[in-house]
């Protein structure tokens, strides 16, 4: 049997596309999820190393929560932010077993590095309260930039590990057959460039990402 998740089509997908809001930042509503909760990092160390820890997306999580475990698959990575006193365990995202449920699951700029995102969401899953929430930070991909570039001819820069990127359909295929179903979406864009601003105006599904919150589904993953 297909999996239970109903893809609105031609132009109700469209118009439900064009209404979600659009939002200036990656973390807004995600720390407002985050306040007073048990919280789960995934991928706390992110993608630069030298950087100040107290201006990271983790940090953040952690002055708002009531507690926040970060994993990541850095050693040494997590041995600073152990160091410098947040609760930080080398785990894989597909894999970890942790031994504790959570409030909210945060994987920011993780699901596109993934091997294998589907066992991370079953992971996530065994690991999240029975009315807890899964936010998914991803990069769209039918952005701007990726649509102007491929107009154009222009090679498109992709992120050497990367493993897969996603648009608002296959992302939601991929929740409902893991046994989630989104509960808020948004579209996220700094709009560092007037012509971004522009076409956001137009189009919000050109932006640079795809904010998603979820819950599990109360049928389970798509059979």
């Amino acid at each position: 049997m297909k999996p239970r998740f109903a893809i609105p089509r031609g132009n109700q997908r469209a118009r439900k596309a064009a209404s979600l809001p659009l939002s200036p930042g990656k973390f807004d509503r995600i720390l407002e999820l985050a306040r007073g909760k048990e919280v789960l990092d995934v991928g706390c160390v992110g993608g630069e190393f030298d950087v100040d820890l107290e201006r990271t997306s983790h940090a953040r999580l952690a002055s708002v929560a009531r507690s926040c475990v970060g994993i990541d698959i850095v050693p040494d990575q997590v041995a600073r932010w152990k160091e410098a006193g947040y609760d930080a365990v080398v785990a894989n995202a597909e894999t970890m077993t942790l031994g504790r449920l959570f409030d909210l699951v945060v994987a920011a700029d993780v699901l596109e590095h993934l091997a294998n995102p589907g066992r991370f969401l079953e992971a996530a899953h065994e690991h999240l309260r029975s009315d807890g929430l899964l936010a998914i930070v991803t990069p769209n991909a039918l952005s701007l930039n990726n649509a102007l570039k491929s107009l154009a001819g222009v090679r498109i820069e992709v992120n050497p590990e990367h493993t897969c990127w996603y648009d608002r359909t296959t992302l939601g295929q991929l929740l409902a057959r893991h046994g989630f179903e989104a509960t808020e979406e948004y579209w996220q864009d700094y709009q560092t460039r007037p012509l971004t601003t522009l076409a956001l105006r137009l189009r919000r599904n050109l932006a640079a990402h795809l904010i998603v919150i979820a819950r599990p589904s109360t049928t389970g993953a798509g059979q």
